[in-house]
């Protein structure tokens, strides 16, 4: 396709149509059209068009504007009208739509913006006739010898002018042919984007019905098999099928615990009464191996009391979490084992603390009783009645082996948590592995992802790129603004030096024609000049 105003071809400076290239197959033939004569509007509220072409006769039988006389001056008088013609095609109004505007033809004139030679000249012969009513001989001679020249000229312009308008059409017709073929390749290309995206669109739309089917489809299968109707996959399906098949049964799957403010507290407590009683037992280890409270002692003491408590109460999760499991797990010990060591564990545990604890009250006590009697707050230890050497803080000791055997309790409780949702879960797996296995719920899970499936490949669905459509909308545009800038360029030269000459030749006949007018009309003497002249 061309632009308006480029020229056709080196020969020809008329441009072609405006109307954008046909995109069918070049097997394809265009329709037909016929040149529509008249249109009548007929019946009780003028809803019946009937159309009547050249050449036809209209659908109802009358004849046309030109065989209506012969036609009516053979038919018998009296006689029944003919019948309709029913072999006419159907009417299609896109075959009588509006032509598209035809752009004027560029031509070398419309660059040319002087006044044509023709016009110098017979201004110059219409100088030349006033020529004969100069009074003086002198004057005529010599304005007779300047119209000459001035001839001259004007032919000389004359060849200018033929020249430059050769030279225009010639500028024309080169960079025509660059501009015409650039263009020619950008509609080319925009011609097939809009080809693949409209069959992109056709694609889509079918994609968007086959889902709207499908999801009809799923739907009454999921109504059919019981399932809710919001399902979306297939593993969700079963996953219901097999709950509701374990609760029909008696043996219906507990929901995981909602995290209530209690259950995060209780969680929160256990994971701190780890380190706690590590603390603890790291602080009776300082008492024990760090009399002399050094630094460096304190920091192992206590890394080796949290490194023994969190160890401990992890073992006894652990083995509580396989003793739930043990039972329907092939290749596991008895129980009965995993709980014989959570409760050596427990009392190791017990007794450690125990141990620990029980010393650190007597190293307590032997100081406290010490700095007492170095401040002589103490009378005679030796008056003094023999008492039991056992300390009087049975309290502190209960309160620690309590806090260790809660502890303990609480790491045994969540692993017995973990182990039955783990149960859990691998029974609801086993049972939707035999519903798989089944195939009853086949057809409702093919289409339940079918609708997925679907629409997985209409996101796929793209236009068919051209790799090299930027790099070529970029080239195509360069040459484009080259060539128009190159017939721009060569236009403006042509025509500035031919407007120069024109004003040239205008301004030396303006000056011709007052020495003409000065000549036939001179100014009358007075005075002095009078009686000398």
């Amino acid at each position: 396709m061309t632009r308006p105003g480029d020229p056709a071809s080196p020969g020809d400076t008329s441009s072609p149509s405006t109307s954008p290239p046909s995109t069918s197959p070049p097997t394809t033939q265009p329709p037909t059209t016929r040149p529509l004569s008249r249109v009548t509007l007929s019946g009780p509220d003028l809803g019946t068009v009937d159309l009547e072409f050249e050449g036809e006769a209209a659908r109802n039988g009358a004849p046309n504007d030109a065989t209506g006389a012969g036609a009516a001056g053979h038919a018998p008088p009296g006689g029944p009208p003919a019948p309709p013609q029913d072999d006419l095609p159907d009417f299609d109004p896109r075959l009588y739509e509006a032509a598209l505007p035809r752009p004027e033809p560029l031509s070398a004139e419309s660059f040319m913006p002087v006044l044509h030679p023709q016009q110098f000249a017979e201004l110059l012969g219409d100088l030349r006739g006033e020529l004969s009513l100069i009074p003086d001989e002198a004057t005529r001679a010599a304005l007779n010898s300047r119209a000459r020249l001035l001839h001259l000229n004007v032919e000389g312009y004359r060849v200018n002018h033929e020249q430059a308008r050769a030279a225009l059409t010639r500028v024309l017709a080169e960079t025509g042919v660059g501009v015409r073929t650039s263009w020619g390749r950008q509609q080319e290309h925009l011609a097939f984007m809009n080809a693949a995206s409209g069959s992109v669109e056709r694609d889509y739309e079918a994609a968007t019905a086959a889902i709207e089917q499908a999801r009809a489809e799923r739907f009454d299968a999921l109504v059919a098999s019981g399932a809710r109707p919001d399902t979306t996959g297939a593993e969700d399906l079963y996953t219901q099928q097999a709950v509701m098949t374990l609760a029909r049964e008696g043996h219906a799957i507990r929901p995981p615990e909602q995290k209530s403010g209690s259950k995060r507290v209780f969680n929160a407590f256990a994971v701190f009464s780890k380190f706690f009683v590590g603390i603890i037992s790291g602080v009776s280890i300082n008492l024990l191996f760090n009399p002399e409270s050094r630094l460096y002692l304190t920091l192992i003491a206590l890394t080796a009391g949290v490194m023994f408590s969190v160890l401990l109460l992890w073992l006894v999760d652990e083995l509580a979490y396989r003793a739930k499991l043990a039972p329907g797990t092939p290749g596991m010990a008895h129980p009965r084992t995993y709980t014989a060591g959570i409760l050596a564990v427990t009392g190791l545990y017990l007794g450690v603390e125990g141990f620990l604890n029980w010393d650190g009250i007597l190293r307590v006590t032997a100081e406290i009783a010490a700095n007492a009697a170095q401040q002589g707050q103490l009378t005679d230890l030796s008056a003094a009645p023999e008492t039991d050497t056992a300390p009087q803080h049975w309290s502190l000791l209960t309160f620690t082996l309590a806090l260790v055997g809660m502890a303990a309790g609480a790491a045994f409780i969540q692993g017995r948590e973990r182990a039955r949702t783990v149960l859990e879960r691998e029974r609801l797996a086993a049972r939707v592995a035999q519903l798989k296995a089944q195939g009853s719920l086949r057809a409702a899970a093919r289409a339940t992802d079918h609708v997925a499936y679907l629409e997985l490949a209409r996101d796929r669905l793209a236009p068919p790129r051209d790799v090299t459509s930027p790099d070529h909308a970029r080239l195509n545009e360069r040459v484009l603004n080259h060539w128009e800038q190159e017939r721009d360029a060569q236009v403006q030269a042509i025509s500035t030096r031919l407007r120069a000459d024109a004003q040239e030749l205008q301004a030396t006949l303006e000056d011709f024609a007052a020495q003409v007018q000065a000549a036939r009309f001179p100014r009358p003497r007075r005075g002095l000049r009078a009686l000398l002249g």
